[in-house]
């Protein structure tokens, strides 16, 4: 597979992953049920797998050309 994407597309979707993955950290911690945390933990590893394959590039890149009025 193949995914071509903007420097703003890719930075806005590396902020998503690391965001959920900081999440998915916090419920792994407050999770009590071996399976279920260890599900997470999965989760956890793949997304981070994911941020792996990106190159360094400019995580506010995101925001250039926004305007607040």
């Amino acid at each position: 597979m193949e995914l071509v994407l903007e420097d703003d597309e890719a930075s806005l979707l590396i902020r998503i992953v690391r965001n959920r993955r900081l999440e998915l950290r916090q419920e792994i911690h407050h999770t009590k049920g071996a399976d279920a945390r260890e599900y997470l933990q999965h989760k956890e590893h793949l997304l981070g797998r994911i941020l792996a394959k990106f190159p360094e590039l400019d995580e506010t890149a995101h925001m250039k050309g926004f305007k607040r009025e």
